[in-house]
């Protein structure tokens, strides 16, 4: 028997063990792949107390991020422009603008019953671990995949409906590929949709950065 905290270090050190053989390195609640096409993170949900029948029950489950480096370069150009600090590839998050595409049973969340004196219920514990190697493969493969080329681009290309935060990400990562008619495109798309905003959210950033790099070709 043991407390929700030992019990959770412990499934985090599976967890971590069950990743490197994917390439992701780090210690819990987050773990990165970096490559040269961005970086890749796995990491474990906030836990989340609930009280079911008046038995406390403790909840958590992974989460899954890729960032393509033309994204974490453009985040850190607006960043000088407003005079933050950059942010390490390693620690670069977003667009995060894709659903996950995980199955179903894949992202519900874990739970950690508490029995005896605060002591997590062993078999709760023993399920997880049979349950890690699979999730993690799903998890894992999944980040990987949206680091192949064009990959994570081609699944904003296929959003019904794009908001401006997907128009503008398609811009940027559209731009790493040079001049085309299709970012021209994809710039007048943006374009329009910022000019129709009435109280704007989106300046016109990722526009200036494409220009800013067509120069520089």
């Amino acid at each position: 028997m043991v407390k929700p905290e030992s019990a959770l270090r412990r499934l985090m050190r599976d967890t971590g063990k069950l990743l490197q053989p994917y390439g992701f390195q780090g210690e819990e609640p987050t773990w990165v792949r970096v490559e040269d096409a961005g970086v890749a993170t796995i990491g474990r949900t906030r836990t989340f107390r609930t009280f079911t029948g008046g038995q406390q029950i403790l909840r958590f489950g992974l989460t899954m991020s890729t960032t393509p480096l033309p994204w974490w370069e453009f985040r850190n150009w607006r960043n000088t422009r407003l005079g933050l600090a950059p942010i390490p590839i390693e620690e670069a998050t977003g667009p995060g603008l894709i659903p996950d595409g995980l199955p179903e049973a894949m992202t519900e969340m874990w739970s950690l019953r508490l029995v005896d004196q605060g002591h997590i219920d062993p078999a709760d514990i023993d399920t997880i671990r049979a349950e890690l190697p699979r999730r993690v493969h799903t998890y894992a493969r999944r980040a990987i995949r949206l680091l192949e080329p064009d990959h994570y681009l081609d699944e904003l290309l296929a959003q019904p409906d794009p908001h401006l935060g997907i128009r503008e990400a398609i811009v940027v990562l559209l731009a790493d590929g040079g001049p085309s008619t299709q970012l021209d495109e994809a710039i007048d798309q943006l374009l329009r949709g910022i000019a129709a905003q009435e109280s704007p959210e989106y300046s016109d950033d990722a526009i200036i950065y494409v220009r800013s790099l067509a120069a520089l070709v």
